[in-house]
């Protein structure tokens, strides 16, 4: 405890002495966040530890008003051989509908300094010479959004309806920003989820910091590798998930707790859940630390360790080891049809998708391929950087066809056949039947002009690419002649237009499964398949789920999506 004390206290270091740097026993404990392998990815593709940026923050967060204060102090060492200007940081809640992250009192060596906020950027001028290390601090005040009892029930809006119709028209496997967003800064009765909370460090690339505002679509942060050091203070009842290494959560002033948690290697905010209702499991799994954290108690933590543990056991043996010493899960409340959002060293389900959600209209086997595709992600984008908002098809349709992998190790080739028509195809056939055209793939984020044209392409059409003839077998070889023939087919599926030819017409099957999801449909589909038949009230039962999705899903086939994707 005096140790986790400690650690609390240097956290809190935001009035620290101009010139204080991080200290060696603070890099020695992000430096044990990493496996042996993932410090020497890490040093090999990024910088050493001891001069990545590290994010040090205290905060805490009132649920009652929707509100997260804290302090940050970022300490950033210029590695380029030109001197910079200033240090930019990026406050993305500030492009949401009815959320802010505002910042105050910017310090930089102890000096305070005038900073330039607009949108989600925020300009700090300060001088680093190349080879030198500054310190920033500043505190920060957020308004998350509140969300009401039930508003993360799939059906609770339109974008739900067409999930329910086509799995991942709301891309149920990831999530399909949208205006309203999809819950990732936001508290509700069952707690909060914190995604992107704090001011982190913008990307930088070329010597250019990036300055892009996140569009409707996708993504919103993109963000190089660092470190953070996070405490955060929550109601006494409350459990805390985040990524890293769990140093422990222990009673505060005032009837609190705090939480905190280490990472190194991490792109963006370090990411947290927090609840009043969780259960939580821990196991060691594949040589990682597995954590689970669920709103269906004991059973439904089990669940999320067992997917979690056949995921990862599957992606080491494929593409590699997993960098971190440990992997986090965690129910949270979604909003806007997301089913799960991926960080580094965390992934977050939708808890609506817990297959020990009472009434869950989730198709049979979506829970565990939305918690394959999150784990997936661990790689691609977590490990393999890719630009999201720039380069969205790169990360998502590797995560989409690797959780079809993970299905064929985990459940036979059959399993991993139906999860491919089911959870991916149907994305493109989806966007099709609501007479949208096929499009090109390989874009930015912000030139789709729907999200049902961005799930279509992103989720359904261009992870179906590792499926096509050859592909595999030309991505594994670096010789020319395969390199020619995977240009070839890469050209075809992601900048050319044959999604019809490629993909093959609608399965039908697929389709009932994809849209009832619950039980009714779902007993319906395989009583047909298993003889032919189906009971009265099991015909019955699909009629009234249907009836519930029809008005919306009637209206939004009426008003189809402009002709150009």
């Amino acid at each position: 405890m005096r140790f986790r004390k400690a650690v609390l206290a240097l956290v809190l270091a935001a009035g620290a002495e101009a010139g204080q740097r991080v200290s060696p026993e603070e890099a020695d404990l992000l430096a044990k966040s990493l496996r042996p392998e993932g410090r020497a990815e890490l040093q090999s593709n990024a910088a050493p530890i001891a001069q990545l940026p590290v994010s040090e923050v205290q905060a805490e967060l009132d649920p009652k008003a929707a509100r997260v204060e804290g302090q940050l102090r970022l300490v950033v060492r210029n590695r380029e051989a030109q001197p910079w200007h200033e240090v930019v940081l990026r406050a993305y809640p500030n492009s949401g509908r009815g959320t802010w992250l505002r910042v105050e009192d910017v310090r930089v060596e102890g000096k305070r300094v005038s900073a330039r906020s607009h949108g989600t950027v925020v300009a700090v001028p300060a001088e680093l010479p190349p080879g030198t290390t500054a310190a920033i601090s500043l505190t920060f005040r957020g308004q998350l959004e509140r969300l009401s009892d039930g508003e993360d029930d799939p059906l609770s809006a339109a974008a739900d309806a067409l999930a329910q119709m086509a799995p991942g028209l709301a891309v149920l496997s990831g999530k399909p920003r949208t205006d309203k967003g999809y819950g990732t800064f936001a508290v509700g009765p069952r707690g909060a989820v914190l995604v992107d909370w704090y001011p982190q460090l913008a990307a930088r690339a070329h010597g250019v910091w990036d300055r892009d505002e996140p569009g409707p679509l996708g993504d919103a942060s993109h963000a190089d590798p660092g470190s953070a050091l996070v405490a955060l203070t929550v109601p006494k009842g409350w459990r805390v998930a985040g990524a890293g290494s769990a140093l422990g959560q222990h009673p505060v002033a005032d009837g609190k707790e705090t939480a905190t948690f280490a990472a190194a290697g991490v792109r963006g905010a370090l990411g947290l859940a927090a609840s009043p209702d969780y259960e939580e499991l821990t196991e060691e799994t594949a040589g990682v630390q597995l954590r689970a954290s669920s709103m269906h108690g004991e059973a439904g933590a089990r669940a999320l360790l067992v997917c979690a543990g056949a995921a990862l056991s599957s992606l080491q043996a494929r593409f590699g080891p997993y960098p971190w010493t440990a992997l986090a899960l965690a129910e949270v409340s979604l909003t806007g049809g997301a089913g799960g959002v991926e960080l580094p060293g965390f992934a977050l389900l939708a808890q609506a998708l817990s297959p020990r959600e009472q009434g869950s209209l989730a198709a049979p086997g979506m829970f565990d391929f939305t918690c394959y595709h999150e784990v997936a992600h661990q790689w691609w984008q977590g490990v393999v950087g890719s630009d999201p908002r720039r380069a969205p098809w790169v990360d998502e349709s590797l995560a989409q066809y690797s959780a079809v992998l993970v299905t064929e190790d985990t459940k036979g080739k059959a399993a991993a056949d139906r999860a491919e028509r089911i959870f991916v195809a149907l994305n493109y056939h989806g966007m099709r039947m609501a007479h949208v055209k096929d499009g090109k793939v390989a874009r930015p984020a912000d030139e789709f002009r729907s999200p049902l044209a961005y799930a279509g392409l992103v989720y359904g059409k261009a992870p179906l690419l590792a499926g096509a003839d050859g592909w595999l077998s030309a991505a594994s070889r670096a010789d020319p002649e395969h390199a020619l023939e995977l240009a070839a087919l890469q050209k075809r599926w992601w900048e050319e237009k044959h999604g019809d030819e490629d993909i093959g017409p609608l399965d039908g099957l697929a389709l009932m499964e994809g849209l009832g999801g619950g039980s009714a449909f779902s007993q319906l589909v395989r009583a047909l398949q298993q003889d032919g038949s189906a009971g009265d009230s099991q015909m019955k039962d699909a009629i009234r789920q249907l009836e519930r999705l029809m008005p919306e899903l009637s209206r939004m086939l009426q008003d189809p999506d402009p002709n150009q994707p």
